[in-house]
C-alpha cells in the first residue's frame, strides 16, 4: 500500500494551473506548428513565436497538449502522408510532401507510432 501511494503521490498531475500565458504561447507554438508542418522548424524558431525558452515551452507544451512540439510536428506530418497516400500517391512522394527528410525517415516514424508500416497501411486501405 505505502508503494502504491508512494507512485500516486508521485506521478499525479501537477496541481499548479497553468498561467494564461503559457496558454497562449502553446497555441501560438501549435498553431505555427500546424501552418509549417512540412518545414524544417527549429528549437529556435519555437521560442521566437512563443516567446518562451526552449525548455520552458517543452514543459508547458506537454503539460497541456500531453505531447512534445516534436512529436506534435511529426504527427501532423504522419496525418498530411496518411492523407497523401490516401490520395494516391507513392510513399516516397508522401513522405517528400509531409516534410519527412527520406522515406526511410517516414517509414521509422509511421511503423513506431502505427505499429505496420506505410505500405502495409496502403495495401489495408485499399482492400476497406
Amino acid at each position: 500500500m505505502r508503494i502504491a501511494a508512494g507512485l500516486q503521490r508521485h506521478g499525479a498531475l501537477s496541481t499548479t494551473p497553468v498561467g494564461v500565458l503559457a496558454q497562449r504561447a502553446v497555441a501560438r507554438s501549435k498553431d505555427y506548428l500546424d501552418a509549417h508542418a512540412t518545414d524544417d522548424v527549429s528549437s529556435a524558431d519555437l521560442e521566437d513565436v512563443a516567446g518562451l525558452n526552449r525548455y520552458e515551452l517543452a514543459r508547458q507544451f506537454r503539460r497541456l497538449l500531453g505531447t512534445s512540439p516534436h512529436r506534435y510536428l511529426v504527427m501532423r506530418r504522419l496525418d498530411r502522408a496518411r492523407r497523401e497516400m490516401a490520395g494516391g500517391a507513392s510513399l516516397a512522394e508522401s513522405a517528400a510532401a509531409s516534410g519527412f527528410s527520406d522515406q526511410a525517415h517516414f517509414t521509422r516514424h509511421f511503423k513506431k507510432t502505427y505499429g505496420m508500416t506505410p505500405g502495409h497501411w496502403m495495401a489495408l486501405s485499399r482492400v476497406a
